[in-house]
């Protein structure tokens, strides 16, 4: 699909030499609209450095740009790094996230120069793909037409009625691929094509894990130390010392916060998702772990499965906590609490 351009001039050397065929004020006017290789103004800031009204700086602007077009009718460069553009947004579904398109056309042309405003003058000049601007659902992305605009929009609508149904908290690659094989198939899209579609919406995110969902999830996208530990204790599925769990939230970066050993001590001794098993060591109740102290670990566990000997017992509990052999021992010696059975086994009294 792409062209050899070494030996044609770059994106941004012809758009740069269009401008400077512009009149001065134009040129102005255009370079910093646009935000060429500067920051963008807009037509107040610009109306008052001139000196003139922001209603004289659009005419000026639009004066530049109809002088653009002319003149890029006669550019055989810029031509052709249009036509790929355009060639490569119809292979993406004829849509692309507006800063991901940039990063994308710096590769395909070997020009590093090349910027979203350069690519939005490009677009204005020759009057296609169309920008949807940024909103509180979706990110400010390029379309070639309405209906491939509606696509994306439809994809994205089908998804998040998915994911909403299955009321998952995560979507680990099993449930990711049945998703594609379910919702991609029903509208006859690639996965590659897809993907991008979903790039386009600010709904969806993966987390650290590359588990796929809804921005809005816990497990996608934890705001909280609690969540965070949380989502850190799933993964390891062993028991965790809270300045370890500290350490692990500092080193993934969810955020920019730093989470402070004594803050995930304090912050899950309060959270009945957690369990502690020994000393500063915390694990997850729906890991089957038994929250209390060890005499009423030992209870649970003789009344679940009756009479037991001392070995199963040591394996049992320490299945739930890191006990000394003798702290389960002097438990068990509490008469109170339990009884040795003449076969050598111990129950609850």
């Amino acid at each position: 699909m792409l062209l050899l351009f070494a030996e044609i001039m770059k994106l941004t050397e012809s758009l740069n030499r269009l401008i400077k065929e512009l009149n001065e004020r134009q040129r102005e006017v255009i370079v910093h609209r646009f935000g060429i290789e500067t920051a963008p103004k807009t037509l107040a800031q610009l109306g008052k450095k001139y000196k003139v009204t922001r209603e004289r700086v659009r005419q000026i602007e639009a004066m530049g740009l109809k002088s653009l077009r002319k003149k890029a009718q006669g550019d055989d460069s810029l031509k052709k790094h249009f036509e790929v553009l355009v060639n490569y947004l119809e292979e993406l579904g004829g849509v692309r996230r507006v800063d991901l398109l940039a990063s994308d056309a710096q590769l395909i042309f070997k020009d590093p120069k090349i910027s979203s405003s350069y690519l939005e003058l490009l677009f204005v000049i020759f009057e296609k793909p169309h920008l949807f601007s940024e909103n509180k659902d979706f990110y400010s992305f390029w379309y070639l037409s309405p209906k491939h605009l509606k696509n994306n929009l439809d994809f994205v609508k089908k998804l998040l009625k998915f994911l909403k149904d299955k009321k998952e908290e995560v979507l680990e690659k099993r449930l990711f691929d049945y998703l594609f094989s379910q919702v991609v198939k029903e509208h006859s899209l690639s996965d590659f094509v897809a993907l991008n579609f979903i790039q386009n919406s600010k709904r969806f995110a993966t987390n650290p894990f590359g588990d796929f969902g809804l921005a809005e999830w816990r497990e996608i996208l934890p705001k909280t130390v609690r969540d965070k530990s949380y989502l850190i204790l799933k993964k390891r599925k062993t028991p965790m010392h809270f300045r370890e769990i500290a350490q692990e939230i500092n080193k993934i970066g969810f955020d920019h916060r730093r989470a402070h050993p004594q803050t995930v001590h304090n912050e899950l001794i309060k959270d009945p998702r957690f369990v502690l098993v020994g000393r500063g060591l915390y694990s997850l109740r729906e890991f089957g772990i038994i929250p209390g102290t060890t005499r009423e670990i030992l209870k649970k566990i003789l009344k679940t499965h009756g009479p037991l000997p001392l070995e199963k017992i040591i394996e049992l509990v320490s299945q739930q906590r890191v006990i000394k052999h003798n702290t389960i021992l002097l438990n068990l010696a509490n008469r109170k609490h339990f009884k040795k059975t003449e076969d050598g086994l111990y129950r609850v009294a």
